[in-house]
């Protein structure tokens, strides 16, 4: 039982379904059926509203960049699986750079049904001066003792790499080629559709919200929806995203979240789409980060826009018209560094959209000693990792054997408040 049907849970399913493959190939002994649950429509939550950057760019420590690493390559290797039609808007685009992976997560479907997702050509970063070109280049530093792909660029050869751009002639520009970008919506139906031919019994909408989880004798014993159903299951897996610490606590156990509804928080992301008009100049091909804005290409043209420090002002209550007013910002910084897109763009979507953020940055994935058969996988960079956290998770719970590369990220490094 899978609950919670964004990219990680979506993930999860399709590798759970058919029974799971082995790193070898070889299948997994006995059937599993698998279902997976949401109270809404896959991958509408948060996975909707991700930027979806592919990267190992801030990951630390240097355990959690290597798993970042393991899923930028597990991303490229469903795009080798899959084919041509793996990219968005069908612009195809370089091969995704990096070495032959073999696994789990190299055999796909082999074909996508839908709009493709994945959108390679690496990553623009600038500053010009003070704290941010000095993160800049510890970032870079650290990134290439490291072994990553990160390298300094000329500004001119910035502007041939991405047209659109506006970039200052002071700034000094890092280039990540081998990270990506992919489009939520497509990449979720291409997991869903997955999971489904695998045998995976999909159920969204209201009446498929998980309630309660029944337990008897200290282990899962299935889960209760709002429609009134009971399903029956002897491992329960949350992957609720940051509703993940009250789906837990149906079980009594706990898994911390930064709270979303604090104002500060880190957790809120104010966001916002531009959609320019069929005579803007040319299109955004790849990720680009300044000081000011983040943005990335969306399918049809569109850019996602978003600002860190603007993320300071928002939370999960924040009124509408300031939500708008915000957006008006993200618009004006857009102008300026995209002049030709987003002069005559209109602004679109703007929203406040929760990540889920454990308190120190790493993932939470393992069981919990309150309820035998209770797992949980929550995680920020969820677009990034989702494809190996998958793999890893589905092979302990189908072999009973623990992954070595999940020992850092149990829920048991985590200690319940005490009551006050």
């Amino acid at each position: 039982m899978v609950i919670g049907a964004g990219v990680i849970g979506t993930a999860l399913a399709a590798q759970l379904g058919s029974g799971g493959q082995r790193s070898g190939g070889e299948r997994a002994d006995g059937a599993v059926r698998v279902s997976l649950l949401d109270g809404g429509e896959p991958g509408a939550g948060t996975t909707a509203g991700s930027m979806a950057w592919i990267n190992a760019h801030s990951k630390t420590p240097r355990h959690y960049h290597e798993l970042a690493v393991s899923g930028m390559r597990a991303h490229a290797a469903l795009v080798r699986a899959t084919g041509p039609a793996a990219y968005a808007d069908r612009g195809g685009g370089a091969a995704p750079r990096g070495p032959a992976l073999r696994g789990p997560a190299a055999r796909g479907p082999g074909s996508a049904r839908g709009p493709g997702w994945y959108r390679p050509g690496g990553a623009l970063r600038w500053a010009s001066d003070g704290a941010p070109l000095d993160q800049l280049r510890r970032t870079v530093a650290r990134l290439r003792d490291w072994g990553y792909a990160a390298e300094w660029i000329p500004v001119p050869r910035a502007r041939e790499l991405e047209p659109a751009l506006r970039i200052e002639d002071a700034a000094q520009v890092a280039y990540f080629p081998d990270e990506a970008a992919v489009d939520p919506r497509p990449f979720v139906a291409h997991l869903l559709a997955t999971a489904r031919a695998r045998g995976v019994h999909v159920r969204t909408g209201e009446a498929a919200r998980v309630v309660a989880i029944d337990t008897a004798g200290g282990r899962v014993r299935g889960v209760r929806c709002a429609g009134g159903e009971t399903v029956p299951a002897d491992v329960a897996v949350c992957c609720a995203g940051w509703r993940t610490p009250a789906v837990a606590a149906l079980a009594g156990a706990y898994v911390p979240l930064v709270p979303g509804d604090a104002p500060g928080s880190e957790a809120p992301t104010l966001l916002a789409h531009l959609r320019p008009d069929a005579a803007a100049g040319p299109p955004l091909t790849r990720m680009v980060l300044s000081p000011r804005l983040h943005a990335r290409p969306l399918a049809g043209g569109r850019v996602y826009l978003e600002a860190l420090d603007l993320n300071d002002e928002v939370d999960q209550h924040t009124p509408a018209a300031h939500v708008t007013a915000l957006a008006r910002e993200l618009h004006a910084r857009a102008r300026d560094m995209l002049p030709a897109l987003a002069g005559t763009a209109r602004l679109a979507d703007a929203r406040v959209c929760t990540r889920p953020l454990p308190p120190d940055d790493n993932s939470i994935v393992g069981p919990h000693a309150e309820a035998e058969g209770l797992y949980t996988v929550v995680t920020h960079s969820g677009m990034t990792l989702s494809l190996r956290l998958g793999e890893l998770v589905a092979r302990e719970l189908l072999t009973g054997r623990d992954a070595p590369e999940l020992a850092p990220y149990r829920p048991s490094r985590f200690v319940r408040p005490s009551a006050p």
